[in-house]
């Protein structure tokens, strides 16, 4: 089984981790609320376009002249001012400007509940709709910042700003298509913004338009070839596009970098095994035991599974010198006993079998449904030829929990090995109707033509 098959587009699972969890991926930065340009934006938002926002009347001069002079630089005296002035029939553009205000102070509760009663009055004032927007984006509340800002495009307020950080929530909300969509328009007014392109080319890999992608990545590591996330985002559409020369060339440079971490080492060196590099997975491994930490140590494990799947022994045995010493009294007690079995397996092929099964049976006499362990016991007991016991453990084997399938093959092979073909038809074809397997159905067949021969 290609080993890369068990992990297809693991990489796209990792930079996609906190989305699914309601965050973005990247902090805004060139189009982020509270950069220098918003802010100068939306400093000069404080005025009253009576064109198509609520009319000053000559009753409201007075608190308007008042609170000017204290709008930019003095706002909580203009929210005092404006809220000792404040009647049920106050004009909305003064519950606007307050709603601002509170927003210049970060007070993101207060400037909403302003916000909406102004809007409650004149449910067209747009750039109500757009402060109310910037409040939620700003406390990080991104399905609700949706709604507003889609009343600001449809009342005619469609900028970089608003497609732009529409974008945005659809992304934190795994909207793909919606997002990619908002960010196509956003760069219409905003073509090199960094966070228009770094969140369209994310939304261009989870919507699989991989090659277009990759062309956006070049893009974005010419401008910026030290941000990690670009090479690694990258390096997940070569994936996607079986490119797999490329993907390990993008992640060798995040980890000559000193910036990979255990799932992007350990991702490396499964690609590396992949490619039969035996030599270059053991190292990667070995490095990613050295130099990071897995979120959990029992997958510091699964490198050593692979090579045991595989039958490098002898890699699987360098790879344990430094497991041993990286996970002492790190592993729960489950994984603590798939390494004592997965050492037991090097022990059996590379040094002495009889050690390794008195470690097996320990095993098994803590927990009789170990299926690797009863497994292994078979494998020892058929090599002596024992080929009874031999049996007895497989027999137990398909009786553990997501070892049937194996023990089945394994009693086939047993069968084979005691001469009796047909015999080994049994379990083989039980085999197969647990599980398709093309090796299981080819060695099927060869025995079949050995049985024909015979006759």
């Amino acid at each position: 089984m290609n080993l890369f098959a068990q992990r297809l587009c693991p990489l796209l699972l990792l930079i996609t981790a906190a989305i699914g969890q309601g965050q973005p991926l990247f902090r805004l930065s060139d189009s982020d609320p509270d950069s220098p340009e918003f802010r100068r934006r939306f400093l000069a938002s404080h005025g009253v376009n009576e064109a198509i926002e609520p009319k000053l009347t000559l009753e409201d001069r007075p608190l308007q002249e008042a609170i000017l002079p204290h709008l930019r630089d003095n706002p909580r005296e203009a929210i005092a001012l404006v809220e000792q002035a404040l009647t049920p029939e106050t004009n909305p553009a003064f519950l606007n400007i307050l709603g601002n205000l509170y927003y210049q102070v970060e007070d993101y509760a207060a400037a909403e509940r302003y916000l909406r009663q102004t809007l409650e009055k004149f449910p067209t004032l747009r750039r109500a709709w757009r402060t109310l927007a910037l409040c939620h984006v700003q406390r990080e509340r991104y399905r609700d910042a949706i709604e507003p800002l889609l009343k600001v495009i449809e009342l005619g307020g469609g900028d970089a700003q608003s497609y732009g950080l529409l974008a945005y929530s659809h992304l934190t909300n795994e909207k793909y298509e919606s997002a990619l969509a908002a960010y196509r328009m956003a760069r219409m007014f905003k073509p090199d913004s960094l966070d228009f392109r770094r969140g369209q080319a994310q939304c261009l890999l989870m919507t699989e338009q991989h090659a277009a992608a990759v062309a956006l990545f070049d893009e974005l590591l010419m401008e910026s070839p030290g941000e990690t996330e670009f090479w690694r985002g990258q390096a997940n559409a070569f994936l996607a596009l079986e490119d797999y020369g490329k993907a390990i060339a993008n992640l060798e440079i995040i980890a000559d970098s000193g910036k990979a971490d255990w799932a992007g080492l350990t991702l490396l060196g499964d690609l590396y095994l992949n490619q039969d590099a035996a030599h270059l997975a053991l190292a990667t491994y070995r490095r990613a035991l050295m130099e990071t930490t897995p979120g959990n140590w029992a997958d510091s494990l699964r490198p050593l599974k692979y090579f045991l799947q595989r039958h490098l022994f002898s890699e699987a045995r360098d790879y344990l010198q430094i497991l041993r010493e990286k996970t002492a009294g790190k592993l729960d007690q489950r994984a603590a006993r798939e390494l004592v079995v997965a050492e037991a397996h090097v022990e059996m092929e590379t040094g002495d079998a009889k050690k390794a099964r008195v470690a097996l049976e320990k095993v098994v006499g803590e927990d009789p449904l170990d299926g690797a362990s009863l497994l292994l016991l078979g494998e020892y007991h058929q090599r002596q030829p024992d080929f009874e016991q031999a049996e007895y453990y497989f027999e137990r084997a398909a009786s553990a929990p997501n070892h049937e399938f194996d023990a089945r093959v394994a009693l086939g092979r047993l069968a084979v090995d005691r001469g009796d073909m047909k015999g080994a038809l049994v379990p083989l074809r039980a085999a197969l109707r647990l599980r398709a397997s093309p090796n299981v159905e080819r060695y099927i067949e060869a025995i079949q033509r050995a049985i024909d021969a015979r006759r």
